[in-house]
């Protein structure tokens, strides 16, 4: 398995890969790909507070919330809940049916429409 950081690519319209840096492995290195789709296993949430707030101040765009996770081929089971991040309304990714924080899952399902799911359970 590959550890990757996945974030959206706004410019671009697609999730980009990078590679994890850092002694925790959080922080973000040399992007190695862009694709449509990717599912993860075993992510960690990160938000730089400081990258926040400096997108608040100047309101531009600026890589600062990521997930780090094991890219997989697995499909995930059971049923899963979209997740969302928005730096002018939390310092946290939060389900967006309930503004909930994620705190946890099994795995992330990063779609070709741009949407992130969050599952329970990693494998079927």
């Amino acid at each position: 398995m590959t550890r990757a950081i996945v974030y959206k690519n706004l410019n671009r319209g697609d999730w980009s890969l990078a590679t994890p840096a850092g002694k925790s492995g959080t922080l973000r290195g040399k992007v190695f790909d862009h694709t449509d789709s990717v599912t993860i296993e075993n992510p960690v949430f990160v938000v730089q507070e400081s990258g926040r707030q400096r997108v608040i101040a100047k309101k531009c765009r600026e890589v600062h919330a990521w997930i780090v996770g094991d890219v997989t081929d697995s499909a995930p089971a059971g049923i899963g809940r979209e997740i969302s991040f928005n730096p002018y309304r939390s310092g946290f990714f939060h389900y967006r049916d309930s503004a909930e924080p994620v705190t946890a899952a099994a795995c992330i399902v990063f779609t070709v429409d741009g949407r992130a799911i969050a599952y329970e359970s990693a494998g079927s």
